[in-house]
């Protein structure tokens, strides 16, 4: 007699916590998630900080979270997480009463791109397993993994542009500034700067003064196309991923350099409206960071075609600038607008790729 009483209590409490698990199985369950830094180099390894709280009086006896994430994102195998054709994070839990979980997992950046995770599913489940309680929440871990830098060799530079003083050897190869004199040492000035032999003679630290040797600025555009009668989708998009490592390897030289940058497109950005890109040449960090997080972000299917990107540059109508076309393709067209920059005083390189 008594193994059925004990047989009918445990039913009852099965059933009262799979209700409990229905009615209240997410009730207070949070998760958090963020990455350990917004801007990852190529081939870097970053952190998912996973956080995963109850802040309620009743545990949680098994919650599945489930994600789908970008397979560029390469995550570290750990012994509760399956990850499912390279796509999708699955992580089991059990939650005691006002607990958190804490969880880090090591994130491999493969390729380039602007990876945003917006949510995750949970679901709650009974200890047998019988029933369950599923939700979706809302997550915000974002990063910008930057394009990989190319070294030197592997720019596949214009020859005839290399060999005396012409606009894109000025942009790499020179320091684009000359000597105008000494001044007073203070404070901001970096120890590079320093002119030992003037601060010598004078008795105090006398740093050089620099003059830029021109005031051209430096305007990069991107053509996403790969053949001159494709549509929207480029066929070959791998050779317009070598012409943003391109460009974000000439832009790391020519902020270094404190050399004005721009840069414009023909592609849009990932998560927004279906537009060109344009940015207006200026130096400085923030400037560097705008840039760089477009290159991360750029789609590399068509929102215009290139020869309308060359034409809104001419409605500006650029003077002192120095082009730089990083393209496939070139036509016609194209050419005369070229010629239509440079009749406008501006310089302008093409860099096939």
């Amino acid at each position: 007699m008594w193994v059925f009483r004990l047989i009918i209590a445990a039913l009852v409490v099965l059933l009262v916590e799979a209700y409990l698990t229905v009615k209240f199985g997410l009730y207070k369950v949070s998760l958090e998630r963020s990455f350990d830094t917004i801007h990852a180099a190529f081939g870097q390894e970053i952190h998912l900080i996973e956080k995963i709280s109850n802040n309620k009086i009743l545990p949680v006896p098994c919650l599945k979270v489930e994600s789908k994430i970008d397979r560029s994102l390469q995550f570290g195998r750990l012994k509760d997480l399956n990850i499912l054709q390279d796509m999708y994070h699955v992580s089991l839990f059990c939650l005691m009463p006002y607990t958190r979980i804490i969880r880090t997992h090591n994130v491999k950046c493969n390729k380039r791109g602007y990876y945003h995770l917006t949510s995750a599913s949970l679901t709650a489940r009974s200890i047998t397993g019988s029933v369950s309680l599923a939700g979706e929440v809302k997550t915000d871990a974002l990063v910008y993994v930057f394009p990989r830098i190319l070294k030197f060799q592997e720019l596949k530079l214009p020859s005839h542009s290399w060999q005396g003083d012409m606009v894109v050897r000025r942009w790499i190869l020179e320091d684009p500034f000359i000597r105008a004199g000494v001044r007073e040492y203070t404070s901001s000035d970096p120890m590079k700067s320093i002119n030992w032999k003037a601060s010598a003679r004078s008795g105090i630290l006398q740093v050089n003064l620099y003059e830029p040797t021109a005031y051209h600025k430096l305007m990069i555009l991107l053509n996403v196309d790969t053949s001159l009668d494709q549509w929207t989708v480029t066929s070959e998009p791998e050779r317009v991923e070598y012409g943003i490592s391109v460009a974000a390897t000439i832009f790391e030289y020519a902020f270094k350099n404190t050399i004005e940058s721009g840069f414009a497109s023909n592609g849009f950005l990932k998560d927004s409206q279906k537009e060109y890109i344009h940015i207006n040449p200026a130096a400085g960090t923030k400037q560097k960071l705008e840039i760089m997080e477009c290159l991360a972000r750029i789609v590399i299917n068509r929102s215009i075609t290139f020869n309308t990107l060359i034409d809104k540059e001419l409605d500006r109508n650029p003077g002192n600038m120095d082009y730089l076309f990083i393209t496939a393709v070139i036509n016609e067209e194209t050419e005369n607008k070229i010629n239509r920059l440079k009749a406008m005083g501006n310089a302008v390189e093409i860099l096939k790729i």
